[in-house]
Order: C-alpha cells, then structure tokens, then sequence
C-alpha cells in the first residue's frame, strides 16, 4: 500500500465517525483544542511553587520543545501540506485556519514535553506525559484538522530534538539554570521574599 494511501486510511479510521455521540465530538475537541492550555497552566504553577530541580526539568522541558515547535512551524511553512479539511477529507468538527499540516505543532509540543522528561530523571512522569500526547495526537485526526502522519512527523522530529540535544544540556544545564534563576529572582524578588513562590 503506498504511503499515503496509508495515510489516508489510518485517516478514516480515526476521523470522527457519522454515528459518533455528542460527548465523543465534545471530549475529542476538548483534547485537541483545549487541553493544551491546562498543561501550559500547570508547568507555570509547577515553576512557582516547585524546588530547584523541578525548575530545572521544566526549563529542558521549554528549551528542548521550544526548538521543536520552531522546526515545526518552518516545515509547515515551507511544505504547506494540506489539511484533510483543504482536501475535503472526511469530518471536521473543529474549526482551523488553511495552514500547512505537516507536521503538527500541537503534537510538536506535546512530545517535545514528554520525551524531555522521558530522558529524564523523571521518566515516569514522561510516559504519561507521552500518553497524553498520542491521545491528543488522536484528537487532532479524529476532529479533521491533521492526518495521521503530521502526528508520526511531529513525534519524530521532537525525538531527534531530545536525543541530539541531551549532551549540551548536561554540558551546560548548570550555567543556564544559574542565570536563569537569577533573572527570575530578580524579577520575582517580592514575592518570594513574601513566601508566595520559590
């Protein structure tokens, strides 16, 4: 079966079905479209209230998907594949703008969150993390705003990211986290001298 006769059958597969119930089309949009600023949420919290080393896995967990989402929004750019809604390719039930498909920013910072923490000391929370990131991948097809590979695609990218970019972070993930910290302190000093953050 060439490629993207495969793409677009995993497409069908998961895409939202005829039949399918209103608490299925809510939660899947919900996922795709909403979850994503939930996550954001609670890094911010865990950053204030969190100690040294919790800043540091989350200051990876940026640099590592920040570098991500950036190759991804140039290949999305520069490709401008089209979304299956462009091709009128089975159901969409979120709206989106016409820009380019592959590979998905959404599932770019996702596994960009995950992987980072994965290759961590903190690898349990990574799996989950990972788990979340291919149910998300899953609820970006099944709302028809992506294809199934713009999800592989992501994925990948996020992979080479973090396994390339793993030696320079322990060469320099010291001197980083010490200026970031003390940028942080300096423009945070009230209110942690006040015990309200760390």
């Amino acid at each position: 079966m060439p490629f993207q006769n495969l793409n677009l059958y995993l497409f069908h597969i998961f895409n939202v079905p005829e039949q399918a119930s209103h608490f299925m089309m809510s939660y899947a949009t919900f996922i795709a479209h909403d979850l994503i600023y939930i996550v954001f949420l609670s890094f911010i919290c865990a950053w204030l209230i969190g100690n040294i080393e919790t800043k540091k896995n989350i200051l990876k967990a940026f640099i590592f998907t920040s570098i991500t989402l950036f190759i991804s929004e140039i290949l999305s750019f520069v490709l401008d594949t089209p979304r299956p809604f462009v091709m009128n390719v089975g159901e969409t039930i979120l709206t989106h703008a016409p820009t380019g498909s592959f590979p998905s920013n959404h599932m770019s910072i996702f596994s960009g969150l995950a992987l980072s923490y994965y290759f961590s000391s903190q690898r349990q929370l990574g799996k989950l993390l990972l788990a979340v990131a291919w149910l998300v991948a899953w609820a970006r097809v099944y709302v028809g705003v992506h294809f199934p590979l713009d999800m592989f695609g992501a994925f990948f990218f996020a992979f080479v990211v973090n396994i390339s970019g793993l030696k320079l972070w322990n060469i320099y993930k010291e001197r980083l986290m010490a200026w970031v910290m003390m940028l942080y302190r300096k423009i945070f000093s009230f209110l942690i001298n006040k015990g309200l953050i760390q």
